[in-house]
């Protein structure tokens, strides 16, 4: 039997919705999303060990961080590396960065348009081009982080097995202060403002809440963890989380031991690390009584401001206490294995698993970035809010509103649905 090779796609900026009704009322719809095949996994297999990190950063143009850190993490640990506090400190901070980019291009460039009745950030930007620039002054704070630690902004080179291949000067990070702080100042100013918006209700149904758990707030690694207590590792990770196909889309799905819907990313972590918050993220999460259990996805567009916050803050005290003299890449010895790496990526648990040989070629890569794992959460929410629908046009629009609440790649098109097949009524 000829072997069929695994293939690992994005989701890019092509999909249609087809709905299915009987007896006049919405049953199913189905989100038919294309993924052009890159073969990522594939590509992998045969390669050097750290090759991992330089490939998987092309998985994503816009987190190429997330990658190369579950990446890296995946490799130490089949290499059985421990790295210093100080080098997963810089990591972190490192991290924090593609946070605060991502969150920021996501909530000012693609997101906000929604809630201000707009077609796109232009005309937001024509009538309010002070928002435009807010937005761009903290998506550029993220920016120069990633910068100054990485070598450059877009799939970054300086992450390596054990830390980095070179450290930041401290004159160089400890630049970044004023532009940190002023963003810092900018982003409560914003959350405040946006706290405003009348949201739509777009309540999530009563499903696992899924995301890491850390000592503080979850990014880096820890174990996984829902609210309704399941409690597993990286390691058992491919044994809880289970990925199908079905016939009508090429992007993949996954449920928890097969069955269970599950939700990840920023109302995740919110919902479940809530009191881990940074100390300004948290006060003002409260001052405008946004708490857990918070279940409507429109409120995500908020969730990653107090994120964004909360990154920004911590990325000022991990600057200001930065020292270079304290760090040391670990030494490392290539050795056959299987390692895991997991981390949370600006949209979810983005999981890593590589087995090596003894020279450190890869036999098997299997990679679950977390837009594939929200595809049946989407589904239902986008269910739940065109169901009353009668026009195509509006229940285009709604659909992709509510599609973008999970900041999955296809929300970079500002018009990307298309209506495929409709069963049992007539739609205007």
């Amino acid at each position: 039997m000829k072997k069929v090779e695994k293939i690992l796609t994005r989701v890019e900026g092509e999909g249609s919705i087809s709905l299915f009704y009987e007896n006049g009322s919405l049953k199913e719809i189905k989100l038919n999303i294309f993924e052009p095949p890159r073969f990522i996994e594939g590509i992998l297999r045969g390669k050097d060990y750290h090759r991992i990190i330089d490939v998987t950063s092309r998985i994503c143009g816009i987190c190429p961080v997330a990658y190369q850190i579950s990446g890296v993490q995946a490799i130490e640990d089949a290499f059985g590396v421990n790295v210093s506090t100080e080098v997963e400190n810089l990591r972190r901070l490192y991290y924090f960065g593609e946070w605060i980019q991502s969150h920021g291009v996501h909530v000012f460039f693609l997101h906000l348009p929604d809630f201000l009745d707009k077609s796109s950030i232009f005309e937001v930007g024509r009538e309010n081009p002070e928002l435009l620039k807010i937005g761009t002054i903290i998506k550029n704070a993220g920016s120069e982080i990633i910068q100054r630690i990485g070598g450059r902004v877009s799939h970054p080179v300086s992450p390596s097995v054990g830390g980095f291949s070179k450290f930041i000067e401290d004159s160089k990070l400890k630049e970044l202060l004023h532009k940190l702080e002023e963003a810092l100042d900018l982003s409560t100013y914003i959350v405040n403002r946006f706290s405003e918006f009348k949201f739509p209700e777009n309540e999530i149904p009563d499903i696992h809440f899924v995301s890491l758990e850390e000592k503080e707030y979850p990014i880096l690694k820890g174990e996984i963890i829902s609210n309704k207590g399941l409690r597993f590792t990286k390691e058992e990770f491919e044994q809880v989380v289970k990925e199908y196909q079905v016939d009508y889309s090429t992007a993949k799905k996954a449920k928890l031991y097969g069955k269970e819907t599950y939700i990840v990313g920023p109302i995740a972590r919110f919902n479940n690390s809530f009191e881990k918050l940074s100390d300004t993220a948290l006060k003002i999460s409260k001052k405008i009584n946004l708490t857990p259990p918070v279940k409507n996805s429109f409120k995500t567009i908020l969730i990653r401001m107090i994120e964004i916050v909360h990154s920004l803050e911590k990325s000022i005290e991990l600057v200001k206490n930065y020292s270079s003299e304290n760090l040391k890449n670990a030494d490392f010895t290539i050795k056959e294995g299987t390692g895991y790496g997991v981390s949370e990526a600006p949209r979810g648990i983005l999981w890593h698993k590589y087995s090596f040989d003894s020279e450190g070629k890869i036999k098997e890569a299997d990679i679950i970035p977390p837009t594939s794992q929200n595809q049946d959460i989407m589904e239902i929410c986008v269910k739940n809010m065109i169901s009353a629908k009668e026009n195509v046009e509006e229940i285009l629009r709604t659909a992709e509103k509510v599609i973008r609440n999970f900041d999955p790649c296809i929300s970079c098109a500002t018009h990307f649905l298309k209506i495929g097949e409709i069963r049992g009524k007539k739609i205007n």
